[in-house]
């Protein structure tokens, strides 16, 4: 009884923590890897309207004769 009391009753609490603390670590992983998935797909998705949004600039630059964006047409063109 002594040695099932001060031996094996905390190596199951230890045991217990241990397994506890592996779903926890688990969990934040997995937590970490969607966050991250969704920042580059935000990232991404910005980007690629940014970029569509330029070529739609540079675009209306060609076109227009006068004026401001013809005047920088050529630096939206190289962002684009």
């Amino acid at each position: 009884m002594l040695v099932n009391h001060l031996i094996k009753a905390p190596n199951e609490n230890v045991q217990l923590l241990s397994k506890q603390m592996d779903v926890r670590s688990e969990l934040k992983r997995q937590h970490h890897a969607a966050f991250q998935y969704r920042l580059k797909r935000f990232a991404a998705t910005k980007v690629g309207l940014t970029s569509a949004f330029l070529a739609g600039v540079a675009v209306q630059a060609g076109k227009n004769e006068t004026g401001l964006v013809k005047k920088y047409g050529w630096l939206v063109r190289l962002l684009a």
